[in-house]
């Protein structure tokens, strides 16, 4: 019970955390540029403006939160209402009152980081389901490192150009204050695509670079002739690039003569402070893309790792079929033997269940309701030889179809159960069975009396069998103790589900 409920409270937490954490992430970004805007060097008025943005949008975090739980089933609904309706009526609240308009944070940019947070955490628990469907290919495309960088850019472009649209004649009133308005945006909005397009041509001009740098730079340079002569490339990409660069960012439109959008602020594209930017692009940019590349090197260590470990699953699962066929084809013997008229049913039933074993057993994964039927069918099987002498009482948790869970785990507890305290036992026995799940935890507890006269335990594949696949398919996310209280044998199975 101890560790159930410590497993239980990590798991509420961490899924808390994994979701919460992206939206948490948008509003102090939102936070920071608001408190820029103030000039202010108070933390405790930074602290103040995130605490007022998390009260403003916790109908957000709650509607995220909720829609994306995995037994939801009106996820779309929930959450249009906390990231359209809301806001909607947020807005037309600030239309409406001069003194909520003059109070509130929450405008259209906080809005639109938080959609964006939402979203990407959509994505990458569809990505996290790892399914080879060409849509969600396209999807891991989209998250590759260049699509992110070229996605950041885009957003950047049209936050930057939503500033200078809410400005009157921007670079003549500097410093900006670092907050979108929509109303404003909206009249300006020629203005708005103006900015738009020559913010675009600059973060292209900042991909340029990181692209130079990841592919010729380290991967053709660094990777082949080492730092000196990576070194000695940057040398030569800061003097010939960056003034080449700084000329196609004055030719754009925006410049004006008393101020441009180099980073020296004039027209001299030679000046040192445009050589330390390009510098900065490249010195962070390097370590972005070494440690990508390194993720990506252990990504494949890691399918190759997981591909030894699949072999190694293959083998146990090659044992599991030949020991429950060995058994079940004893009971059929047993039946032929005496005549009985259930051979033919016990002949069916076998048929189904190496079926399941055959198709479904194959799979990594498979329904938690597929699952329990397997163990339903092993027990109208086994009902057939023993009802006479076994009682049998079982309990199966309800939308069992919402879970998955690998293959042919379960059965192992229910076969031992049979073979250790059904068969060798003259007198009446019994068998409990009980499987629940809460909060996308499996419990499952089997009990049996154990038989009058101790017998020698012959040594077995099914529990060894069974701990091995857990190590490996559950590794960190089970518990599983078997063992004899006065004249039972309890086997207990706790283990965290995946979402269908």
């Amino acid at each position: 019970m101890p560790f159930q409920l410590s497993l239980r409270f990590k798991q509420q937490l961490t899924a808390i955390m994994e979701n919460q954490l992206g939206l948490i992430a948008a509003l102090l970004l939102e936070a920071s540029i608001r408190h820029f805007s103030f000039h202010s060097q108070s933390g405790l008025i930074f602290t103040i403006t995130f605490l007022q943005l998390v009260l403003q949008s916790v109908p957000l975090l709650l509607a995220h939160f909720v829609s994306f739980q995995p037994s939801q089933r009106h996820a779309a609904v929930i959450w249009c209402s906390g990231f359209i309706i809301y806001p909607i009526l947020c807005f037309l609240l600030a239309e409406l009152s001069l003194v909520y308009a003059e109070w509130t944070l929450f405008e259209m940019q906080a809005w639109l980081f938080l959609i964006i947070a939402s979203m990407g955490f959509g994505l990458s628990q569809l990505l996290a389901r790892r399914n080879s469907s060409r849509y969600t290919l396209f999807v891991s495309r989209l998250f590759s490192l260049n699509s992110v960088l070229a996605l950041l850019m885009v957003v950047w472009a049209v936050m930057m150009a939503g500033i200078f649209a809410s400005t009157d004649d921007p670079l003549r009133n500097q410093p900006l204050e670092t907050v979108i308005r929509s109303d404003i945006v909206m009249v300006n909005f020629g203005f708005f695509i103006h900015y738009v397009w020559q913010f675009l041509l600059m973060g292209s001009l900042f991909l340029l670079v990181f692209w130079l740098n990841r592919y010729v730079l380290i991967r053709r340079i660094l990777a082949r002739s080492g730092v000196f002569a990576y070194a000695a490339s940057c040398l030569i990409t800061l003097i010939v690039m960056t003034p080449l660069l700084c000329t196609v960012v004055l030719w754009l439109p925006l410049n004006i003569p008393e101020f441009t959008l180099i980073p020296s602020q004039d027209y001299n594209v030679f000046a040192p402070i445009n050589f330390q930017i390009s510098f900065f692009v490249l010195a962070i940019s390097a370590p972005i893309i070494l440690a990508f590349e390194r993720q990506q090197q252990d990504k494949a260590i890691a399918e190759i790792a997981q591909r030894q470990s699949q072999t190694e699953l293959q083998l146990l699962q090659q044992q599991v079929n030949p020991h429950f066929l060995f058994n079940t084809l004893n009971n059929l013997y047993s039946l032929t033997l005496t005549g009985s008229q259930q051979a033919p049913n016990l002949v069916l039933q076998l048929a189904n269940l190496l079926r399941y074993t055959v198709y479904e057993g194959q799979q990594q994964r498979v329904t938690l309701s597929q699952e329990i039927q397997y163990l339903q069918d092993f027990l109208a099987l086994q009902a057939i030889r023993s009802s006479d002498k076994c009682q049998i009482n079982t309990a199966f948790p309800e939308q069992a179809d919402k879970w998955q869970i690998a293959p042919l785990l379960l059965i192992i507890l229910l076969e031992n159960a049979f073979k250790h305290g059904v068969e060798p036992s003259q007198s009446p026995c019994t068998i409990s069975l009980n499987i629940t799940v809460e909060n996308g935890l499996l419990l499952m507890r089997c009990v049996n009396s154990l038989p009058d006269k101790p017998i020698s335990p012959s040594p077995g594949i099914g529990l060894d069998n069974l701990k091995r696949r857990l190590a490996l398919l559950y590794a960190g996310k089970h518990q599983f103790v078997a063992q004899r209280q006065d004249t039972f044998w309890s086997a207990e199975l706790i283990m965290e589900l995946e979402p269908c």
